[in-house]
């Protein structure tokens, strides 16, 4: 057992099985660290850039706008982390890593920007980008986004037991 280099090769042998472990450990928490919604075969929701509608009508009160159904600025399928906030009346979406470069890149493009977010064929809120969101995480509050925090408590069956 004492015969010369052994124990470099059992180091060695080791060590490779411990950065094979490690990194198997690494990409494996990867995968499970992505929360994807109750139907993944749809998008949690797309981004789009508010447009003005070219038919406006002053009667009508509030901005007008619409969007381009062609073109989804980020379309989001899954999440890193999402959870009720606010005793279960707000959600926190926390997006992927990939998205979140994404949407921090479109946060400084369109700063003092409307950005629309689209579920299921569903306008379900507008954001007006105020300063550039490099955290990746977007929160939803009641009342006023309720319509989009039903929409993910629905999705990601938030407050249900699993």
């Amino acid at each position: 057992m004492n015969e010369p280099g052994h124990s470099q090769r059992v180091s060695q042998y080791g060590m490779k099985h411990l950065c094979f472990y490690a990194a198997l450990f690494l990409i494996s928490s990867s995968f499970a660290a992505e929360i994807k919604p109750i139907d993944p075969r749809t998008p949690v929701f797309r981004i789009y850039l508010a447009l003005k509608a070219e038919n406006q009508q002053p009667t009508r009160p509030g901005p007008q706008v619409t969007f381009d159904s062609n073109r989804p600025l980020l379309i989001v399928w899954s999440a890193r982390n999402v959870q009720l906030t606010q005793g279960g009346k707000g959600v926190a979406l926390a997006l992927t890593d990939k998205d979140t470069k994404t949407f921090a890149a479109l946060s400084r493009k369109y700063i003092h920007g409307l950005l629309l977010v689209e579920g299921q064929g569903s306008v379900l809120t507008a954001m007006q980008i105020t300063e550039p969101l490099d955290t990746g995480i977007l929160e939803f509050k009641e009342p006023d986004d309720a319509m989009v925090t039903k929409y993910l408590r629905r999705r990601f069956k938030l407050g249900e037991s699993r």
